[in-house]
């Protein structure tokens, strides 16, 4: 049930070179004497008697083993203290403390669906898009009204996308490397060139990497929901685009004739109906969630 109250580099050194061992001299075989059994319980179970010389002898080297073992636990210590400090600074990264880092100081979370955190990152991001986009729109979006939708739908955009994506997970949909390419060329065509797309990522703070990861997310979900809504019913009525049409046809808006934009008018409601069926899916999957809103 929805809670909304709660909120490679490698190391490479030298091969050692190894001078060739010469193989044992064979084995004489074996010669099996005749033994009875108390002299094998005798051999098994008769310890030497230790003579004064090798208790010191061996106290001694005890002594030394444990003086051994201390120094190198104490330079493991300081050696880990070392890695920890310079993988904190971002000089090194050995990923040997990532879980350390996370338990000190936790990413900071939008929202948890179905036990998976969504950064708040990916939240921020998402509402920086939707605040171009508006501004763009000409929205006054230091209004707390446009403020309080952008961020509605921010997050609604997250919790949603990760629903269906779990959902496309459980139905086996899978995307191919070469698929992921395509769809990265598509967006270099359409702004004009990969330096214009690099100035765009920019601009919204995200990597080539996490590009590619979000055009994988993508496909797959735009693949689920082509297989689990079925859109093929839709019909719209001639009559239903002409009065679309008549009630946008005002004198100030001075419009085509209805036949030049018939076919325009018919395809966005029918988009708004597939829309609408997707919604409908969306909200089976909400309400089977556990979904915690974080902020």
């Amino acid at each position: 049930m929805e809670d909304n109250n709660q909120k490679n580099t490698t190391n490479t050194t030298d091969t050692p070179v190894i001078a060739p061992v010469e193989p044992p001299a064979a084995a004489p075989d074996p010669v099996v004497a005749d033994v009875t059994l108390p002299e094998v319980v005798d051999t098994i179970i008769v310890p030497a008697t230790p003579t004064a010389e090798t208790t010191v002898a061996t106290a001694g080297n005890s002594s030394a083993i444990k003086q051994y073992v201390i120094a190198g636990l104490i330079i493991v210590v300081m050696g880990s203290g070392l890695l920890y400090a310079l993988e904190e600074q971002g000089r090194i990264d050995t990923q040997l403390f990532s879980g350390i880092s996370e338990m000190i100081t936790p990413t900071p979370l939008a929202a948890i669906v179905n036990d998976v955190t969504i950064p708040l990152a990916n939240f921020e991001k998402n509402k920086k898009q939707l605040e171009q986009a508006a501004t763009a729109q000409g929205a006054d979006v230091a209004s707390e009204s446009v403020q309080a939708e952008i961020k509605k739908q921010a997050l609604d955009v997250l919790v949603n996308t990760e629903l269906l994506k779990q959902a496309a997970v459980t139905a086996g949909i899978m995307v191919t490397a070469e698929q992921v390419d395509a769809r990265y060329a598509e967006i270099i065509t359409s702004l004009g060139s990969e330096e214009q797309l690099q100035i765009k990522m920019a601009e919204l703070g995200i990597t080539t990497e996490s590009l590619r990861k979000d055009i994988e997310g993508e496909i797959m979900v735009q693949t689920h929901l082509a297989k689990a809504v079925d859109v093929s019913k839709i019909t719209i009525d001639p009559a239903e685009a002409k009065a679309v049409y008549d009630q946008a046809n005002t004198p100030e808006a001075k419009l085509p004739p209805f036949e030049q934009v018939k076919s325009e008018i018919e395809s966005q409601l029918s988009l708004g109906k597939e829309q609408e069926l997707v919604n409908a899916y969306i909200e089976t999957l909400r309400t089977a969630a556990k979904i915690e809103i974080k902020i």
